[in-house]
């Protein structure tokens, strides 16, 4: 008869990647880059609103990755973190290697300090909460304020990738006959700077920053531009900041500029688009009053809707 059949016994942690509904499209592009399979999971939501989460394979052992992009065309933001802690709970009752949930935008990031008594510190409690259900550690980009990364629950770890060489290759691209002498890299407030200058150093152009001065006599503050020379030989002006939402600061930096480098035609680039509110007539005023000639975000938050 035959001999003993060889057992093979699989060695390291085999990758898995799972994610919220709403992410798909993120997840289809990031796989497709790894040749990866998509991992199995199954989302149901009852008629009183009650969320159901079930995995459909075996991740024991497993390299586990959730991915977390927003969608608010898909679902509501806090019904969808609700979601994540349950798939979450459920992933690390099957024994993973590791679980790590990649979130390309941290949702409350703006809320990331008590201005007054009171207040909560949404960030902070969200990463805590995802420890407890499970998670091992954390992927973001482009925080709104890197100190957040010290919230990182003990225990847990916190990477924060950035968007800056993606975006600067696409402004290189996209600049009709981009010049590193003749364009400029503008921050949005004092906040951005850090973000911006490395832009800036990655595109090799002068920095100049958007900040607002109170007036004397009280009354709303005024948007000026910070350069360190004058902006006649400026052709292109790119002006940078970590998130668009409502583009109420984007509109009052493009007339700064404008009325600082007139001849020079505008682009704006953010690693975060939710475009919330009046966002869209916002851009549409930029286009016809201050010549905007194009705006670009990634994909951390999904667009196609």
């Amino acid at each position: 008869g035959a001999g003993p059949q060889a057992v093979r016994i699989p060695l390291g942690h085999p990758p898995v990647v799972i994610s919220v509904p709403g992410s798909q499209d993120l997840v289809t592009k990031v796989l497709g880059h790894l040749s990866w399979q998509p991992g199995a999971c199954r989302f149901h939501t009852f008629d009183n609103g009650e969320i159901s989460v079930k995995l459909e394979q075996s991740v024991a052992n497993c390299d586990v990755f959730v991915v977390c992009a927003r969608d608010d065309g898909e679902s509501e933001v806090n019904f969808s973190l609700m979601r994540l802690m349950f798939l979450i709970d459920a992933l690390r009752g099957e024994a993973p290697y590791r679980l790590t949930v990649v979130l390309p935008c941290l949702e409350y990031a703006r809320q990331d300090r008590r201005l007054v008594a009171g207040e909560a510190i949404p960030p902070k409690l969200l990463l805590r909460c995802m420890k407890t259900a499970g998670a091992d550690r954390f992927i973001t980009c482009d925080l709104h304020n890197q100190a957040e990364a010290a919230f990182s629950p003990a225990g847990a770890l916190l990477d924060e990738l950035s968007a800056d060489k993606y975006l600067a290759d696409f402004i290189r691209s996209h600049v009709a006959d981009f010049d590193p002498d003749r364009s400029l890299v503008c921050a949005t407030n004092g906040g951005g700077m850090k973000f911006t200058r490395r832009m800036a150093d990655e595109l090799r152009t002068g920095f100049i920053m958007a900040d607002r001065f109170k007036q004397k006599a009280g009354g709303p503050g005024e948007v000026k531009i910070i350069a360190d020379s004058h902006a006649e030989h400026v052709d292109a002006v790119v002006i940078v900041d970590d998130m668009f939402d409502t583009c109420g600061s984007l509109a009052t930096v493009c007339e700064a500029v404008v009325a600082f480098a007139p001849q020079a035609k505008l682009y704006a680039v953010a690693t975060h688009g939710y475009f919330s509110g009046d966002a869209q007539l916002q851009i549409k005023k930029l286009v016809e009053k201050c010549k905007l000639e194009w705006l670009a975000v990634t994909n951390s938050i999904d667009q196609s809707g």
